[in-house]
């Protein structure tokens, strides 16, 4: 399966299903895809597999960029924006660029010249650290052309965040995003994120309580939706934007502007939407312990299954986690995690040396435990 994460069995259907239909019509515009051939990590992506994600979701566009090239990303540009121009408008380029390499800065305006809408910039896979005097010509670069800077901020990094608010401070023509969450630095941005209206993060990620406090501690304009294609499926990523959303007490409206209204006003250079301040935590339920048994289980059998571990026991405690009585008032939410995890053992017992098997269904309910506002979702038997 060229996307990795796609169930065997589609049990991301009924829940996706019930979040599409909260939000109605939605302009989708995921802001972080891949294609390339050539990632040590063995991912691959084509630009027919992304766009194969993006209809498989319901999404119309994307932002795309090269995976890591050890050999230089020059060809790998130029095989980005050769499938951008023949996406129909559905793939806009990010141009990627290691500074460390001689002829960063060039290859970025070369890029930018030749329609990319801004530039990506990986510290981990690229091995740089911020501040970087280059990092610096390239933020100004793309702050002259009202471009995007897109830094990876997941996991494998030391902080960054701060050094990269700083540069959105220096740069106001420049819509800086933190990928993933920009769960590196999340907790240490809520004031900034408050002050500057050029700092973005996309959603790229899987933890549900990274995504919530995202959801909770940013405000709403900021937020960015993105999918990592091809390393997750575009109705997981989606899901869990929506039901995080929603337990935040976020509007549609909002929620609109997060799936891609936003991300289309700064790609053609618009003023971007103010949508009002953080929403903070109050909108969210008091804390139950079995449904956090559920979510610290699924996360550790997915954590397993990631590294290739055997994510076996783990589902099986996640099961028993889900076990209550008539009267508990997550009877519903825990009985729908159950059915899920049921199918995710049907599935494990079908690939049974493929532990990667479990994650689609681990991911699912955690996204669902993790969020009991917005309740559970209708399964077809």
């Amino acid at each position: 399966m060229p996307i990795r994460g796609e169930a065997p069995v589609d049990d991301l259907a009924e829940a996706y299903a019930d979040g599409r239909a909260w939000l109605g019509e939605a302009d989708w515009f995921d802001a972080h895809t891949h294609m390339g051939s050539n990632d040590p990590d063995g991912v691959t992506g084509t630009p027919e597999e992304i766009l194969a994600g993006l209809d498989d979701a319901g999404h119309r566009r994307a932002l795309i960029f090269a995976m890591h090239e050890p050999g230089g990303y020059p060809a790998a540009n130029d095989a980005v924006l050769a499938a951008c121009r023949a996406s129909g408008g559905r793939l806009d380029a990010l141009v990627r660029v290691d500074p460390k390499a001689p002829g960063a800065l060039e290859e970025a305006r070369r890029g930018l010249d030749a329609g990319a809408r801004g530039i990506k910039l990986h510290p981990r896979s690229d091995a740089f650290g911020l501040p970087h005097p280059v990092v610096d010509e390239l933020v100004a670069l793309a702050g002259e052309r009202r471009g995007i800077v897109l830094f990876h901020a997941g996991r494998g990094i030391p902080v960054l965040g701060l050094a990269a608010a700083e540069l959105a401070r220096e740069n106001p023509g420049a819509s800086i995003i933190l990928a993933h969450a920009g769960i590196s630095d999340l907790g240490l941005l809520r004031e900034t994120s408050a002050s500057l209206e050029n700092l973005y993060y996309d959603t790229a990620w899987w933890q549900v309580a990274d995504v919530l406090q995202l959801m909770t501690s940013v405000p709403p304009a900021r937020i960015l939706y993105a999918s990592d294609l091809p390393y997750a499926p575009g109705r997981f990523t989606a899901l869990l934007l929506l039901r995080t959303a929603r337990a935040a007490g976020h509007t549609p409206e909002a929620v609109r502007a997060m799936a891609g209204g936003q991300l289309a006003r700064l790609v053609d250079g618009q003023p971007p939407l103010d949508l009002g301040p953080a929403v903070g935590t109050g909108a969210l339920a008091r804390r139950a312990p079995a449904l956090e048994r559920v979510v610290a289980h699924t996360c550790s059998a997915a954590s397993l299954a990631f590294r290739g571990g055997d994510p076996t026991e783990a589902i099986a405690l996640a099961r028993l986690a889900c076990q209550t009585t008539d009267g508990d008032e997550h009877a519903e939410l825990l009985a729908a995690a159950d059915e899920l995890l049921a199918r995710t053992q049907g599935h494990m017992a079908l690939q049974p040396e493929e532990p990667f098997a479990v994650v689609p269904g681990a991911l699912v309910v955690q996204a669902l435990c993790g969020t009991p506002e917005v309740g559970a979702p209708t399964l077809v038997a």
